[in-house]
């Protein structure tokens, strides 16, 4: 262990503790789902228009969690 360098989550992990460092990437996680959620709702129904980029994620956001609900 000496001698060698943390990488950027290793050195976040052990700075800021455990609970905080999960719930970063939980975040993380959630925000990119919903992305890839996105992209294909903005490819075929909003034409690639920016201006309709909130009403989009939020669209997806909805989608995303309604899928994570139980049947």
């Amino acid at each position: 262990m000496a001698g060698r360098k943390l990488d950027q989550f290793e050195m976040e992990a052990k700075t800021s503790g455990g609970a905080v460092f999960e719930a970063g990437v939980r975040q993380s996680k959630e925000v990119k789902a919903i992305r890839r959620i996105a992209e294909p709702l903005m490819e075929k129904h909003w034409n690639d228009s920016v201006t309709n980029l909130h009403r989009i994620y939020r669209v997806a956001e909805y989608l995303y969690k309604r899928k994570k609900r139980y049947k």
